[in-house]
C-alpha cells in the first residue's frame, strides 16, 4: 500500500483562513515532482508587525526572505516533516502566530525554514540563506551565548535531517557523513540542555512553574534520550547522556502537547511512547553487546553472547505484541514497523559476526584463503548452532527493505523521512552484501536478493531532488557496491595483518577499518570493512580512501571521439561502466558501429552521440543541453579529442583564415567544453578533463606553425587550469601525442617513410596506446597539470 499524507488529519493547522499566506499553493510542484520555491507575490501582509515580530527576523530584515515566504515555509514544514518529530509547538503552525514564533523561538524558526527549504531545487538561495543563518546562530551555541529550550530543540530536528547546506563539502558517494554530523548536533543539544536543567524533567515532581513549559521541557529532554542513542547505535560510539534519563516509566499522558485536540487526529503521544519502549531496547542491545571492542570480541569467543542475544529477541518480540498494531496512520505504523525490523537486524548480526570470529580461530593451515575457509564455514547454515540467529539477521534485513520497496511511497513520503530511515536501509543493504560474499545465500536467493537492492536503489533515486540528495548520493554506493567487480588475485603485496588475522586483500583497503576504541571494529576477510562503518564501505567501493576513482562511479563522460577509428578511444571507458556522451562531424556510420559494440558488451551501458561542429560555440552549447536530456546531468570526464591540423609545413603557406580556423577548433573549443563542465565538476568535487596535446605544442611535429601555436596554447591552459582546480579534485592532464598511425593525419608509415624511419622506437604509435594513455589520467587522481609526451622516443 502506498502511503499518503493527509495533513488536515493528522496535523492541527488551521486551513479555514482564506489569507494566502495560510496556504502552501504556491509552494507546487517542479522538475521531478518537488516542490520548486514560488514567492508570493502581492500577499496581503498587513496583520504582520512592521518592526517587530516578523519584521524584526533576521532573514527578513535583511531581505533574504520575506514574511510570506517565511510562512509559506514553516507550512510547508508542518505539513512534511513536522509528523516525524512533533517538536515545534503546534500553535505556530498559525500564520497569526508567525511574528511570536519569530521573536521567542529564533534558533527554531530557523531550524524550521533550513529543513523545509533543503530541497528546493529551483531556488537554492533560499536554502543557503537559511543555512548560513543556522551556521551562526549554532556557533553562538556552542559559545555558550543565551539560549532555550528551542535551541535544543532546534538541534534535534537537525540531527533528523542533516539539510545539506549545513554541510562544509557533500560527497558524490554517501559515506556516513551525515550520521557523524547528527552526532555533533545531538551532543551539542545534550549538553545544552544539562545546562538548563531539562534533564530534571525526567523525574516527576511538582512543578512550581508553568505545566505547559515544563511538558515542553520533558518532551525536548526525552527527545534528546532518544536522538543519543539512536545516532549513538548508527555509527558505534558511546552515548552522550548520562546519569537518569526519561526511562522512569514516562508515558503518553506525560506528553499533553502530541495528544489529539480533536478527533481522527493522530496521536502523536502514543506513537512517541512506542518509540521512547523501542529506544529503549536499542540501548540495551548498544550498551551490552556493543559496548567495546574488546568485550565485544570476549564475548564473541566465549559464546556469552547466546543468552543476551535470546534474551533481546524475545524483548523485541514483545514490543512487537505490544505496539505492533498501535491505530495509526499507515506513514506513522510504517516508521516504527522499520525501526523494529532494523533493531532485529542489529540485534541478531552481533551472533552472525560471532560465528565468522569463531570459524576463523579453527582455520586450518590447509592452504585456503580465509574467505575460501568462511565460505566453506558458511555453505551450510542449517548446521551451525547459531542458525537461528543467522537466519533472522537476513530475514530483517530482507524485511526491511521489502517494506521500504513494497510500503513506502518515495516522493509523499521518504523524501521527508528523517535521514535514519535512508541509512537503515543501507546498512541494511551492505549487511546481505557481506553476508553473500560468506556464500550464506544460494544462488536463487542471491538473486532476489540482487533484485531487492535494485528495487531499493531505484526508490533511493526517485526520493531525491537532486544529485546531492541523501537519497542519491547512497543508492550511487549500493549500486557501486552490489556491481560486479572483476576478480582479481591477491598478491603477498596485498597480505596484511589486523586484529592478528591476515587478510588476503585484492584492493589496498585493509587500512580502511580504523582501529580505535569507538566505532565499529569488525573485520571481514572477504572485504575489509564493517556493515556498520559506512566510510569504510565508501573506500572499498572507490579503491582509493583519499580520493575518488574511476573505478568507483558510473561517471559520464564526454568523449570527442574525432574522425579517427572512433571505435578505440572510448572502449577503455566504457569498459569500466563510464557512460558516455560521442561527438562526431560526419563519420555517422563509424560512431553508430561503435554504439552497438558497446552495447552489446553492457546493455545497462548508456551511450549518447551527438553532431557537432566544435567551432561552431552555438553548436557545443545546444550538444550540452541535449547531454543534460539524455543523461540528466553535465559530464564528470571530459576528454577533449576532436582537433584539425591541416599540414601546411611553412609559415608564408599558412593564410590568416586556415590559422584562425585552427586556433578555434583545437584551442577555443577546448576552452568552450571546459567552461561547460567546469561548474557541475566543482558542485560534486570530482572531475577529470584530458586535452589532446600533440608534440608540435613542444616545437617539432611535420606541422607548421598555426598548429604548433594552438597545442602549445591547449598546454599552457591545461597547467592554468590544473592549478585552479585541483582544490575541488578536478585533476586536468594533456597527452601530446606524435606519429599515431592510423589516423587522418598519418594513415600509415608508408604515407611518411623519411619521419617513421626516425622514430627511436622503430614503429608508429596504435590509437590504442592514446586511449590507454587518457585512461590511466582518468583513473589517476593524484595526476595533474602533466603534458604526457606519448611519441615512442621522438623529443
Amino acid at each position: 500500500m502506498k502511503i499518503r499524507h493527509q495533513l488536515a488529519r493528522s496535523l492541527a493547522i488551521r486551513t479555514d483562513d482564506p489569507s494566502p499566506e495560510a496556504t502552501t499553493d504556491s509552494l507546487r510542484p517542479g522538475p521531478g515532482g518537488y516542490s520548486a520555491y514560488n514567492p508570493l507575490q502581492n500577499g496581503d501582509l498587513s496583520h504582520f508587525q512592521t518592526k517587530t515580530g516578523i519584521k524584526a527576523y533576521r532573514l527578513v530584515q535583511s531581505r533574504s526572505l520575506d514574511p510570506g515566504t517565511v510562512w509559506q515555509l514553516v507550512a510547508r514544514y508542518a505539513e512534511h516533516f513536522h509528523p516525524y518529530l512533533p517538536l515545534v509547538p503546534r500553535k505556530y503552525f498559525h500564520h497569526t502566530a508567525l511574528d511570536a514564533f519569530a521573536s521567542n523561538e529564533k534558533h527554531l524558526l530557523t531550524a524550521v525554514l533550513t529543513i523545509a527549504s533543503k530541497d528546493l531545487v529551483e531556488r537554492p538561495e533560499i536554502h543557503e540563506y537559511c543555512s548560513k543563518y543556522m551556521h551562526e546562530l549554532i556557533s553562538g551555541i556552542a559559545a555558550g551565548a543565551d539560549c532555550d529550550v528551542e535551541a535544543v530543540e532546534a538541534l534535534l530536528l537537525l540531527a533528523e535531517w542533516e539539510p545539506q547546506g549545513l554541510r562544509p563539502r557533500i560527497e558524490r558517494v554517501g559515506r556516513g557523513e551525515e550520521d557523524r554530523a547528527a552526532w555533533m548536533h545531538v551532543g551539542l543539544a545534550l549538553r545544552s540542555g544539562y545546562f538548563l536543567g531539562l534533564d530534571r524533567t525526567c523525574f516527576r515532581g511538582d512543578s512550581s512553574g508553568d505545566p505547559d513549559a515544563e511538558a515542553r521541557r520533558r518532551l525536548a529532554w526525552t527527545s534528546c534520550y532518544i536522538s543519543d542513542r539512536l545516532i549513538s547505535v548508527r555509527i558505534g560510539r558511546a552515548f552522550w547522556s548520562r546519569g537518569p534519563g526519561p526511562m522512569t516509566g514516562l508515558v503518553s499522558q506525560d506528553f499533553p502537547s502530541l495528544q489529539p485536540v480533536r478527533d481522527g487526529e493522530e496521536d502523536y503521544a502514543k506513537i512517541f511512547q512506542a518509540m521512547l519502549d523501542l529506544t529503549q531496547l536499542y540501548g540495551n542491545v548498544h550498551e551490552v553487546l556493543y559496548s567495546g571492542m574488546r568485550t565485544s570480541n570476549q564475548m564473541m569467543m566465549m559464546g556469552d553472547y547466546v543468552k543476551y542475544v535470546d534474551d533481546f529477541r524475545v524483548a523485541i518480540l514483545r514490543w512487537k505484541s505490544l505496539w505492533g498494531s498501535l491505530p495509526c496512520s499507515t506513514a506513522m505504523q510504517t516508521t516504527l514497523q522499520l525501526s523494529y525490523e532494523y533493531l532485529r537486524l542489529y540485534t541478531n548480526a552481533f551472533a552472525f559476526q560471532a560465528a565468522i570470529s569463531q570459524s576463523l580461530t579453527k582455520q586450518k593451515n590447509d592452504g585456503r584463503s580465509q574467505r575460501e575457509h568462511l565460505r566453506a564455514t558458511f555453505n551450510n547454515v542449517a548446521s551451525m548452532q547459531d542458525a537461528r540467529f543467522i537466519y533472522e539477521s537476513l530475514d530483517a534485513a530482507k524485511a526491511y527493505l521489502t517494506i521500504l520497496v513494497e510500503t513506502v511511497d518515495p516522493e509523499q513520503h521518504l523524501h521527508f523521512m528523517p535521514l535514519r530511515f535512508y541509512l537503515y536501509g543501507i546498512y541494511a543493504a551492505v549487511f546481505l552484501y557481506k553476508a553473500r560474499s560468506f556464500g550464506v545465500m544460494l544462488p536463487a536467493e542471491e538473486m532476489r536478493v540482487r533484485d531487492l537492492v535494485t528495487q531499493t536503489t531505484e526508490i533511493l533515486k526517485r526520493a531525491s531532488a537532486g544529485p546531492d540528495d541523501i537519497g542519491a548520493r547512497y543508492a550511487r554506493l549500493l549500486e557501486l557496491l552490489w556491481r560486479p567487480k572483476p576478480a582479481t588475485a591477491p598478491s603477498p603485496a596485498n597480505t596484511q595483518k589486523s586484529n592478528e588475522v591476515a587478510i588476503q586483500s585484492s584492493t589496498p583497503l585493509a587500512h580502511c577499518v580504523p582501529e580505535q576504541g569507538g566505532g565499529y571494529v569488525y573485520f571481514s576477510p572477504a572485504n575489509d570493512f564493517s556493515w556498520l562503518d559506512l566510510e569504510a564501505v565508501g573506500d572499498y567501493v572507490s579503491g582509493d580512501p583519499s580520493s575518488l576513482s574511476l573505478d568507483a562511479f558510473q561517471n559520464t563522460a564526454l568523449y570527442q571521439a574525432g574522425s579517427d577509428r572512433p571505435q578505440i578511444w572510448p572502449n577503455p571507458l566504457a569498459e569500466k561502466g563510464v557512460h558516455l556522451a560521442l561527438t562526431y562531424s560526419t563519420n555517422l556510420t563509424a560512431i553508430n558501429v561503435l554504439v552497438e559494440e558497446l552495447k552489446a558488451k553492457d546493455a545497462s551501458l548508456r551511450v549518447s552521440i551527438h553532431q557537432v561542429d566544435v567551432g561552431s560555440a552555438d553548436q557545443i552549447q545546444d550538444m550540452f543541453l541535449q547531454i543534460d536530456q539524455e543523461h540528466g546531468q553535465r559530464p564528470d570526464i571530459l576528454v577533449s579529442n576532436a582537433g584539425y591540423g591541416k599540414r601546411i609545413p611553412q609559415v608564408w603557406d599558412i593564410t590568416l583564415e586556415e590559422f584562425d580556423y585552427t586556433i578555434n577548433v583545437n584551442l577555443r573549443a577546448s576552452f568552450i567544453l571546459v567552461k561547460g563542465v567546469v561548474e557541475h565538476m566543482k558542485s560534486q568535487r570530482w572531475g577529470r578533463i584530458v586535452l589532446m596535446s600533440s608534440i608540435a605544442g613542444y616545437g617539432g611535429g611535420i606541422n607548421g606553425c598555426h598548429y604548433a601555436a594552438s597545442k602549445a596554447g591547449m598546454t599552457g591552459m591545461m597547467k592554468n587550469l590544473s592549478t585552479r582546480l585541483a582544490e575541488f579534485n578536478i585533476s586536468v592532464n594533456d597527452v601530446a601525442p606524435a606519429m599515431i598511425g592510423d589516423t587522418g593525419m598519418v594513415p600509415s608509415a608508408q604515407a611518411i617513410p623519411e619521419v617513421a624511419a626516425g622514430i627511436p622506437i622503430g614503429r608508429l604509435g596504435v590509437p590504442e596506446e592514446v586511449a590507454n594513455v587518457v585512461t590511466m589520467l582518468v583513473t589517476t587522481g593524484y595526476m595533474t597539470g602533466q603534458s604526457l609526451l606519448l611519441a615512442g622516443g621522438l623529443k
